[in-house]
């Protein structure tokens, strides 16, 4: 009982439970549990409902650690915004891989088109990662498209600025001063080719859980963030 796991999935239609038995090797499915998703109420209400699933088929799995994924109300979409089409691609690509989103738009040039903001707009991303400029380069295009965040655009999302790092305290400042919540990571390309994808990816992953799982409130407990991670892809 003791190396007994819970894993969790809050879809948008099902909540569905494993508990896992992960002392073994490799790891042995003790049972699982299914009940529809109670977005309408609290989430951890479905929860509640496999736990006691799982409760009947192994005594003492209500006990068992939690480890939860949700993709209720909608997966991770991640928007990337940067200098050059290719390079902030493969960066946004990496980051995306690895932090368990998907990503939906890459805009390039720093937001300088009214029609690159609305293409931004219409592929409604949850976070954009705003990328760009190795550290000590070009630092005009990374400011240029926190302006229009911070200004005309007037966004209201959640940002990651993973960029040129001497820039990025003025980014941040732009930022903070339009009331956009954001976090500053370490440059996704420090160095001309070079990616560094790790500070990004966790800054997405905790910007996901606070500002899109949090802030869809599908849960009134502090559990439900406490249980739930980034779902990592390989």
């Amino acid at each position: 009982m003791s190396g007994w796991v819970a894993c969790v999935d809050y879809g948008s239609t099902f909540t569905k439970a494993l508990l896992v038995d992960v002392e073994t090797d490799p790891g042995v499915v003790l049972a699982s549990a299914a009940h529809p998703t109670t977005i309408d109420t609290d989430v951890l209400d479905g929860w509640a409902a496999c736990r006691e699933q799982l409760e009947t088929r192994c005594p003492g799995a209500g006990r068992a650690p939690v480890l939860a994924c949700s993709s209720a109300g909608g997966g991770l979409r991640i928007a990337v915004v940067g200098n050059e089409d290719l390079v902030t691609a493969e960066a946004g690509r990496r980051v995306a891989l690895s932090s368990g989103g998907t990503v939906v738009h890459v805009g390039c040039g720093g937001l300088a088109e009214p029609s690159a903001v609305q293409r931004l707009r219409a592929s409604r991303p949850d976070v954009v990662l705003v990328v760009g400029g190795t550290d000590g380069g070009n630092s005009e295009v990374l400011l240029g498209a926190v302006q229009r965040l911070s200004g005309a655009a007037r966004w209201d999302g959640p940002v990651v600025l993973a960029g040129n790092a001497d820039a990025a305290p003025e980014a941040a400042a732009l930022l903070r001063s339009a009331g956009v919540d954001h976090v500053v990571a370490a440059n996704v390309v420090p160095q001309i080719g070079v990616l560094s994808p790790a500070s990004a990816r966790a800054a997405i992953r905790q910007t996901f859980l606070e500002h899109v799982i949090g802030g869809k409130r599908l849960s009134a407990s502090a559990a439900f963030l406490d249980m739930v991670r980034g779902a990592p892809r390989r």
